[in-house]
């Protein structure tokens, strides 16, 4: 009797086994991950509900590699529960799956408004510093950060304007973000300082100013000598004056606009809305 050719997937070739595997599926696109071929773009959702899509970048006993648009990502095999191929078929994800995990990648700039005053001449290193995102942050097209969230750091160092020479100087770091819901704040890193402006322009014409005027009065009340003596008093005075008067302090009103750039990537939760 003629023998039955198995149909075991091993025994087919990769494309026909993997195309078996699909349509065997009993629910969605769930498949065996053993089957997918790398670069094939995949939803995999893990134990603790979080859902990462990526393209399958590489696989081995241990973990299982995806590479998103904006980060690759690695997801322990012991902590998968489901994998779906992604395709024009409408996923149906298990229901353990929650939320989405999305990355914001490294250098990624926002714009901030502050609503607390931060000033040179008053805050102290560590006073705290509320700001509100001023528009979406979207990663892949999905926003993972609506406007409003609030951003919240401290000062990280600040110098008053000083009466001898130097500047006046504040810098800020906000460490998390906050969003809507029970997973809503994250840990951030992102900095920025402001100098105060320079005055020496300022401080030189002040210095002139008296000096001129002093060889004028000096001229006035007693001739060539009078003149040399007014134009020592007249530097002497404009001096002084430089030296006692502080420059510019570095201030920043509530509704300050301040322009951030996020220094390590963050990974954002987006719950799941189901139909």
């Amino acid at each position: 009797m003629m023998k039955r050719p198995s149909t075991n997937a091993r025994s087919l070739g990769p494309a026909l086994a993997f195309a078996i595997a699909i349509a065997g599926a009993a629910c969605g696109n769930k498949v065996d991950l053993e089957k997918v071929p790398v670069g094939t773009e995949v939803d995999v959702t893990r134990q603790d509900g979080g859902v990462v899509r990526g393209t399958l970048a590489a696989k081995n006993d241990t973990t299982v590699k995806l590479q998103t648009r904006s980060a690759s990502r690695s997801v322990p095999r012991d902590q998968i529960v489901d994998v779906q191929v992604v395709d024009e078929t409408p996923t149906v994800l298990p229901a353990r799956a929650t939320f989405r995990e999305y990355t914001i990648p490294a250098g990624t700039d926002f714009d901030v408004r502050l609503t607390s005053a931060v000033n040179s001449d008053a805050s102290q290193v560590d006073d705290a510093v509320t700001a509100t995102l001023m528009h979406a942050v979207r990663v892949d097209g999905i926003e993972v950060l609506p406007a409003g969230s609030l951003v919240s750091g401290e000062v990280s160092a600040v110098r008053s304007a000083p009466k001898v020479n130097g500047r006046a100087s504040l810098a800020l770091r906000f460490s998390a973000i906050t969003v809507a819901g029970p997973d809503g704040r994250y840990p951030i890193s992102a900095r920025v300082a402001r100098v105060a402006p320079t005055t020496r322009k300022k401080d030189v014409a002040t210095v002139a100013l008296p000096a001129a005027g002093g060889a004028i009065l000096g001229a006035i009340f007693g001739g060539k000598k009078g003149a040399a003596i007014g134009t020592a008093v007249g530097g002497g005075a404009g001096a002084a004056v430089v030296l006692s008067t502080e420059g510019p302090e570095v201030r920043l009103p509530e509704g300050t606009v301040l322009s951030l750039s996020l220094d390590q990537a963050v990974e954002i939760r987006v719950p799941i809305r189901r139909e």
